[in-house]
């Protein structure tokens, strides 16, 4: 990205259906740029390797400038809970064992700096950039999520991981694979990987579990209410989690059972990697979370959270924990504009099941009308009353004045994302920073 250019650096030019850069040669020349990787001969004076497969020269250098020998890297894959197991996972890592770096949806760290992330699993050379750097900087582990788009692309070709993370499989990406089969096999990928020395730790509750254990020659480690690292949730509030797994007991302050599987997850990396339990309980219980996960914004009168859920399974997941605490749970959520358009009337019909007050919104409509999204969504609300507030902070703003004592206000879509799309335009938005000047806290 041209934004990371320094002096002395390589610039990549990208051609494809939906990314080009090559606009960006100047600005990358001005930053200190001595090398452009190019598809064609541009008329500057500066040193230039043209090939049509950008991508592969360029892995071939990262390859040559990078050196990975020593770094223990952790996958995580699933449709959800991946953002919040590896953050769970760097957090004990990096207070129990060692500097560990984290590629993933929300961030990149290479333990120089931090950057927001532009995809969860970027290219395979930028990939070996960051784990490249983070080794020169010290760092003795890094987690990534992978993605199953990342998988079938190619991205983590070629990365030794020493622990791969399954956390469950349900329905998205399918503007993307096609079917429910394809997007299995892309993420079956990662375990088919591991060699026989790494570890697979898989969700043994979940419909899918059986596929990834069998497609591994890995050593397999199951969790969850009765895998061999199994849990029971002892508390349960408005305030966090209080687990019991495998007889010792843990405190968090994430909320919801999927949450309970993301911290078995990660206790069980941290027994592979030998830590002792008393760091791993100081680890979790210090845990602060992950920004636009099951994010708590506000907590007074009622409560607000953000949550990045934008799926069926994962809108399911967060409504039916808040719903335990709530008096009233009033939900905030539209769907992204050319994606999955199957998934939208699941997503209303989900909302209808658990929310009282339902209110449909734009998320980030893209190149389609945010209105049409919504009444695709509504199609799946067949009884309960809802709202159709196109203008996002609009949505969010009619939530918080309905809000009374007791009540649970849920804003979920986008989660982390600082930006709303539309019309090929990312527009300033954050659902936490517009709660917070509603709210005037």
């Amino acid at each position: 990205m041209v934004e990371d250019i320094k002096e002395g650096d390589i610039f990549v030019v990208i051609r494809g259906k939906s990314f080009d850069n090559l606009e960006d040669v100047g600005v990358a020349l001005k930053r200190g740029a001595k090398l452009i990787i190019t598809p064609e001969k541009l008329n500057l004076d500066v040193e230039q390797i043209v090939s049509e497969n950008t991508r592969k020269v360029a892995e071939e250098w990262a390859e040559r400038l990078y050196n990975l020998e020593g770094l223990e890297i952790v996958g995580i894959t699933g449709t959800n809970g991946k953002t919040t197991t590896s953050f769970l996972i760097r957090e004990i890592l990096n207070s129990c064992k060692g500097k560990t770096a984290l590629i993933g949806t929300v961030i990149w760290d290479d333990l120089t700096e931090v950057k927001i992330s532009k995809l969860t699993t970027p290219e395979r050379f930028y990939i070996l950039r960051i784990l490249g750097r983070a080794r020169r900087a010290g760092g003795r582990f890094a987690v990534m999520e992978v993605s199953s788009i990342g998988l079938d692309q190619g991205r983590v070709d070629g990365i030794r991981f020493r622990v791969g993370v399954f956390t469950n499989l349900t329905r998205d990406h399918l503007d993307y694979h096609g079917s429910m089969e394809n997007y299995l096999r892309a993420k079956l990928k990662l375990f088919r990987m591991l060699e026989e020395d790494a570890f697979a730790v898989i969700n043994s509750d979940d419909l899918y579990a059986d596929d990834f254990i069998r497609s591994t020659k890995a050593k397999v480690i199951t969790y969850g209410k009765n895998g061999e690292f199994s849990f029971k949730i002892l508390e349960h509030s408005v305030e966090g989690l209080v687990l019991n797994i495998n007889g010792k007991v843990f405190e968090c302050g994430l909320l919801g059972e999927y949450n309970a599987y993301n911290i078995t997850s990660a206790y069980v990396v941290s027994k592979v990697f030998g830590i002792p339990d008393e760091c791993v309980k100081e680890a979790l219980k210090g845990f602060k979370g992950v920004k636009g996960r099951l994010e708590r914004v506000f907590s007074g009168e009622f409560h607000v959270f953000v949550d990045y859920a934008h799926t069926p399974d994962a809108i399911e997941k967060v409504l039916k924990e808040l719903r335990k605490f709530a008096r009233r749970l009033i939900v905030v959520f539209g769907a992204g504009g050319n994606r999955d358009e199957g998934k939208r009337p699941l997503m209303g019909k989900v909302a209808e099941r658990f929310a009282d007050v339902i209110i449909l919104t734009s998320d980030n409509p893209r190149f389609e009308d945010p209105e049409k999204i919504i009444e695709d969504i509504a199609k799946g609300i067949k009884e309960k009353k809802f709202y159709k507030i196109p203008d996002r902070k609009g949505a969010i703003s009619f939530a918080l004045n309905l809000a009374g004592k007791g009540d649970i206000v849920a804003i979920l879509g986008k989660g982390h994302e600082s930006y709303q799309e539309i019309m090929g335009v990312k527009y300033p938005f954050d659902d936490a920073e517009v709660v917070r000047e509603v709210l005037n806290v």
